[in-house]
């Protein structure tokens, strides 16, 4: 093998080596280590599950710290559920603002959905959402009713952030509020180890081609 083209393969490699470090950086604790909110807020760069990061940014009052909370994932459907606030003897209102990120570029989000368990009625949730590049939206769900307004459809986001505010009047219960977001597939992006393994094809067969015109 020639000096050029040892030369070259050195410089793809090391290209390819400078890319798989920076995709390596210290990992989110998983979202199934988490079962409060005050555990959420107290994980370093949110929480993992599947290829969805989840990212506390702020709370509003001293309630939500002890509230449950449960991420799960049944196959492309990722949800949040937030639970253990119920004031059916007292009205209450709670603010949450996070961040749901792909971590995988072949999939992006497409579809979320809000909701709200409040039998009997009175409550008031409602969603503001920013990222997607089709502008902010905002989903409702009123009285525990999902309907329409509650549902958003045909997102491209990598990353949403949604600042949500829910109420509960006094003497009515709202058992939990929820986030479900369904995830579609983007265009494929080669791994790394892909192209390293193509470069050096290329280079190859460049060099096996310059030999035979030596011959």
């Amino acid at each position: 093998m020639n000096r050029m083209l040892r030369s070259a393969l050195m410089a793809v490699i090391a290209g390819c080596a400078l890319v798989l470090g920076a995709g390596v950086a210290s990992a989110a604790p998983l979202c199934s280590t988490i079962t409060t909110i005050g555990d959420w807020a107290q994980a370093d760069g949110g929480c993992d599950i599947g290829d969805k990061n989840w990212e506390l940014n702020s709370t509003s009052t001293s309630l939500l710290p002890t509230a449950t909370i449960s991420f799960t994932l049944v196959g492309d459907v990722y949800a949040m559920q937030v639970t253990g606030f119920d004031t059916s003897t007292a009205a209450g209102a709670w603010n949450i603002n996070y961040t749901i990120s792909v971590l995988d570029p072949a999939f992006h989000l497409s579809d979320m959905f809000a909701g709200a368990d409040n039998p009997g009625g009175g409550s008031n949730l409602r969603k503001d959402v920013t990222g997607d590049p089709g502008g902010p939206f905002s989903l409702v769900v009123a009285n525990g009713v999902e309907d329409a307004a509650s549902e958003k459809h045909g997102l491209t986001a990598a990353s949403l952030t949604v600042d949500e505010n829910f109420s509960v009047n006094s003497n009515s219960t709202l058992l939990s509020v929820s986030d479900t977001f369904i995830q579609g597939r983007t265009i494929l992006v080669p791994e790394p180890a892909t192209l390293l393994l193509l470069a050096i094809g290329m280079l190859g067969a460049g060099w096996v081609g310059r030999r035979g015109k030596r011959a």
